[in-house]
């Protein structure tokens, strides 16, 4: 490397050491030079190059293509004995309700199942020592079902309280595998972008042109989805009728990328 070139470098490695440049949809950022690098040719040799080195990010916002939803039916009895059986045939109803609403049997499964006493309090009210007896029995069994059409989520919901369910823990959105993939490969393409224009404008400063990429890593792919929606209280509301239908609003997924890239300069 000339002493024209060696000066550009380390004179502008004082201003250059971080680059920072934010976007809404793409960023570069820790732009630094180095003035060497080593590559291995095809005979297993190492050879000195000089380098920049880059690191960028991209980000894309989509809307989910599929939900997972968190219900269940509670029932209560003196007997432990009826408790189960009334929990199991409601449960029952509410699969075959979903079903006719166009769910898969693959697209449901349980995702828990308990049964607990439930005893008096009379010992805490007691001066002398009561043995607490068991007044009811409770029985929980709870359903995660996947829609693949985000769009239906809130009659889902409606379909399976309507056929008995008095649970409704949560609702999450997501991506599809396909999806995923899609939203990545457009996340990588930005953080390359990124990068790319970057190492570029680094050039026009130092002066040197560059040669072209000699090495890339990639991470991420990582995925924001909207915080788990609560809809005990809807429940409640729906069943005591104040609702006529579950309104559902998604909302959008982020999907971000990185990618670390070094680039041969002369």
């Amino acid at each position: 490397m000339n002493d024209r070139i060696i000066k550009k470098i380390y004179a502008s490695m004082l201003g250059l050491a971080i680059l920072v440049i934010v976007a809404s949809t793409a960023s570069a950022y820790f732009v630094y030079p180095s003035s060497t690098g080593t590559v291995s040719t095809a005979g297993g040799d190492e050879i000195q190059i000089n380098t920049i080195n880059v690191a960028g990010t991209g980000t894309v916002t989509v809307s989910p293509d599929k939900a997972v939803v968190y219900l269940g039916v509670q029932t209560q009895s003196a007997d432990a004995t009826a408790a189960q059986q009334e929990n199991a045939e409601k449960m029952d109803r509410i699969i075959a309700a979903l079903k006719d609403a166009g769910i898969p049997e693959d697209d449901m499964e349980t995702s828990g199942y308990s049964m607990y006493p439930m005893r008096s309090h009379e010992a805490l009210r007691s001066d002398k020592p009561v043995e607490p007896t068991i007044t009811s029995y409770v029985v929980s069994n709870r359903l995660m079902v996947t829609v693949t059409d985000v769009e239906k989520v809130g009659d889902i919901i409606d379909t399976a309280v309507n056929a008995g369910a008095n649970e409704v823990q949560s609702v999450s959105f997501t991506l599809s595998d396909d999806a995923r993939q899609d939203a990545r490969a457009q996340a990588l393409k930005n953080a390359v972008e990124a990068a790319s224009s970057d190492v570029d404008t680094l050039a026009g400063i130092l002066d040197v042109t560059i040669l072209g990429p000699v090495e890339v890593t990639t991470s991420g792919g990582n995925v924001v989805t909207p915080y788990p929606l609560p809809y005990a209280a809807a429940v409640k509301e729906y069943e005591m009728g104040r609702l006529e239908s579950t309104s559902i609003l998604p909302g959008d997924i982020s999907v971000t990328a990185y990618v670390q890239m070094v680039y041969q300069f002369a």
